[in-house]
């Protein structure tokens, strides 16, 4: 789920596709990606539109991949915890 971008000055970037949370259009050739727990933007020197399209090309199936382990996880995290407590 790794994408790669390059930021308007040139530096080659990899970002999470599933932590992005919005994008902006800066004129017609730029855009910015707001990703979660990033305190800046990053301005790419390409369109929004074509910005979105590369972000979720990286994301078919493996959303509901992800979302799935993150689940069996928690219910494993209750097993242990509930074993422990009557262990």
């Amino acid at each position: 789920m790794l994408v790669k971008v390059v930021d308007h000055k040139g530096k080659e970037r990899f970002i999470n596709a599933a932590f992005v949370k919005s994008l902006h259009p800066k004129g017609d050739d730029q855009a910015d990606i707001e990703i979660s727990g990033w305190a800046t933007k990053i301005r790419v020197a390409q369109p929004m539109d074509q910005v979105a399209e590369i972000i979720n090309a990286a994301m078919p199936g493996s959303l509901e991949n992800l979302l799935t382990a993150e689940n069996e996880q928690t219910q494993s995290d209750d097993n242990a915890a509930l074993f422990a407590v009557i262990g």
